[in-house]
């Protein structure tokens, strides 16, 4: 019997490829009938770049996207709240700023060279397990058999609901709009840009290089923060320009960017949870991804986490046992995904929220820590995604 892989995303694609590569056979399994990628742009840390070079797609990744080396953000003061280098940190290391479309392009590709069965539209409700395997219960088809079943259909999963474990998924009270926006001639070259207004707004300029390698223009991500008693119905109630004004007042340097933003069908809305699980295993079932870990995108490590866990799971593969396979993956990824699960529900609140007094001591105390050589150090190693603890403790790939 084959494996089930659901949810053909970042996590469930480079699960479905490690696994494969390893010899183990899988079968993928999408709801939607043409998928399509989900999100703007992302910036992909080292860890995950190091997962892609394990694929042998990080070339092509690399000649698809750009090099960001800086992360700064202020306020309209000009007071830096952040302000992070990647080299400052290791000589070698840098982010890479990716369209979402570009790194599916490369997974996908790669699913179907390696024949993975890939059934899309295909929805799958819920699932038994037994000794010997799991059965899928699918939409409008008949039951079908797998030795172990992957859930990696995202943060709103209910099919992790079946797991028996503790877990709770509470939606983020904000979320985003956003949109790849061509960079217009002339427009300065940046590097991952950023500003805020307390924590009630929050404007992200990053580039992303190209989604098709045949593309002549290279794409920037915008990103707005609203909360989500806003998100809802937003063109009704604003309307774009008014929008486009809120942006060019925070942030002056975006209206020439702006100006190739002419449809408010341009921007989609992001919606965010937070995902919690005692563990990640039950038997002969694992949730992996934002399924598993689903965070706010503070900390930029949704896809590169989603990476590392197809990783670490071909890395650990017993294909005879997969109930002690899926238990040894909880063990190694347990610290990683504590630590950054804690430092996303701790930070997110300082840059999207309706407090005052957070992000107060954010624009007075970040910019100041930033200068000191041992927290720069461990503020760029949590971004780059290797910390595993608040002290110390390093992720090994």
């Amino acid at each position: 019997m084959t494996v089930a892989i659901v949810g053909a995303g970042v996590a469930g694609a480079a699960a479905a490829i490690r696994l494969a590569e390893r010899g183990v056979a899988v079968t993928l399994y999408e709801a939607v009938a043409e998928p399509k990628p989900i999100g703007a742009g992302l910036l992909l840390q080292p860890t995950g770049q190091r997962v892609l070079a394990a694929m042998g797609l990080l070339n092509e990744a690399l000649a698809l996207g750009v090099r960001v080396d800086r992360l700064y953000g202020d306020t309209p003061s000009g007071r830096a709240v952040l302000d992070m280098s990647y080299r400052r940190y290791d000589p070698e290391a840098y982010g890479l700023g990716l369209q979402r479309g570009a790194l599916m392009g490369l997974l996908w590709g790669r699913v179907r060279a390696l024949g993975v069965p890939w059934h899309c539209g295909v929805a799958v409700e819920g699932f038994e397990q037994d000794a010997g395997g799991v059965t899928l219960r699918l939409a409008g088809r008949e039951p079908v058999r797998h030795a172990a079943l992957i859930i990696a259909s995202g943060s709103f999963s209910k099919l992790r609901e079946g797991m028996r474990v503790d877990q709770r998924a509470a939606l983020f009270p904000w979320g985003a709009v956003w949109t790849v926006l061509p960079a217009p001639p002339g427009f300065a070259p940046i590097e991952l840009r950023q500003r805020f207004r307390s924590a009630s707004q929050m404007i992200g300029l990053m580039p992303v290089g190209k989604a098709h390698a045949a593309d002549a223009e290279r794409g920037i991500n915008l990103y707005w923060s609203l909360p989500l008693a806003e998100l809802d119905g937003w063109t009704q109630r604003a309307g774009l320009d008014k929008l486009k004004q809120q942006m060019s007042e925070l942030f002056p340097d975006v209206a020439p960017l702006l100006a190739g933003l002419d449809d408010a069908a341009q921007l989609r809305e992001a919606r965010y949870a937070d995902v919690w699980m005692s563990r990640w295993h039950d038997g002969r079932v694992l949730a992996i991804g934002d399924c598993a870990h689903g965070m706010s995108p503070q900390l930029g490590q949704g896809a590169n986490m989603a990476l590392i866990d197809a990783h670490v799971l071909a890395a650990g593969l017993d294909g005879s046992d997969w109930p002690g396979t899926f238990a040894r993956w909880s063990r190694r990824r347990r610290n990683h995904l504590r630590f950054y699960g804690q430092a996303s529900r701790g930070l997110t609140p300082m840059f999207q929220s309706h407090a005052v007094v957070a992000p107060w001591l954010r624009d007075r105390f970040f910019g100041w820590g930033g200068r000191l050589p041992y927290i720069h150090q461990q503020s760029i190693a949590t971004l780059a995604g290797v910390k595993t603890g608040w002290l110390w403790g390093r992720l090994k790939l």
